[in-house]
């Protein structure tokens, strides 16, 4: 058996070198050779209705870390995907997520996803209009998000009209949503590290400095034990959406209930491991070969 890791070829930081190099440390105890490539190795092209992927014709699976769905896609078609297409895609967009977790029970934050404006002439009354229903449904302060984003950098909070407008006005061509915010939980929330459907580690991701949590901005992590309510939350999610693995981030509402905000895909490693001591690498690199081997 011989496998391949994929990152993505633009962008390569410090967390995922470290995420790549302890996923290929695991499969290597395993006697499982697996090597390192970026998109660009792949001279991805298309042609007369078939797919054209270089330097992968001698591997049985792919562990994906990126984020980009074409690939994915073109890839699936030969080998194996961890993630799976299906399961990145319906990650990648949060307003997705929610739909794909619409008959499932999950709980999530009253959300309102923006509606597609492509030409902005004639447009101030329907503008005008959403951002009412908007304001009125949600009240202040209220999250904005861009539908397409990582580490938290596409997350606003919008304290009143005048930055409700601002905001819609900057991004109104990008898909968006908008999210009641729960003031209980500023700057924290829990991090549920799934594989498999089932929770091995979690930890509270706390920042005192920023509304949002993630380590990337500040925020640090300590481990938890989490009611089976909670866990439940984080395991049914990653089920619906079909993931081998995911991170799931779950925080608390004003009455205490756990209620999901996001699923990540490609959850970084390095510091929930850390705070449980549970070395997840493996588990989830046994789930793999085991996935494999069916």
């Amino acid at each position: 058996m011989r496998g391949f890791i994929l990152n993505n070829g633009f962008y390569l930081s410090k967390a995922q070198i470290h995420k790549r190099e302890r996923i290929k440390e695991e499969f290597a105890k395993l006697d499982i050779r697996v090597d390192c490539l970026t998109s660009i190795d792949l001279d991805f092209a298309m042609k007369d209705s078939k797919i054209h992927l270089k330097n992968i014709e001698n591997y049985d699976f792919c562990v994906y870390l990126d984020k980009d769905e074409n690939l994915a896609y073109a890839i699936q078609q030969f080998v194996p995907v961890f993630n799976s297409y299906e399961a990145i895609s319906s990650c990648n967009d949060k307003v997705e997520t929610y739909l794909k977790l619409s008959r499932s029970n999950v709980p999530t934050p009253l959300t309102i996803p923006s509606l597609l404006c492509y030409n902005l002439s004639n447009s101030a009354e329907s503008i005008k209009k959403f951002l009412d229903y908007v304001e009125a449904k949600l009240s202040y302060p209220l999250v904005c998000k861009q539908c397409y984003g990582s580490l938290g950098l596409e997350v606003y909070l919008i304290n009143d009209r005048d930055e409700l407008e601002k905001k819609y006005a900057e991004l109104i061509k990008y898909p968006l949503l908008f999210q009641k915010y729960v003031k209980t939980f500023k700057g924290k929330d829990y991090r549920i590290f799934t594989i498999g459907g089932k929770a091995v580690a979690s930890m509270l991701r706390q920042n005192d400095k920023d509304f949002r949590s993630n380590i990337f901005l500040g925020g640090k992590g300590t481990f938890v034990h989490l009611p089976s309510e909670t866990l439940a939350v984080a395991e049914k999610a990653s089920k619906v959406l079909g993931l081998d693995y995911a991170g799931c981030d779950v925080l608390l509402d004003a009455e205490g209930k756990p209620t999901l905000i996001e699923v990540n895909s490609n959850a970084f490693l390095s510091e929930i491991e850390k705070v449980s001591k549970i070395n997840i690498t493996k588990m989830l690199v046994q789930h793999i070969v085991s996935t494999l081997n069916r």
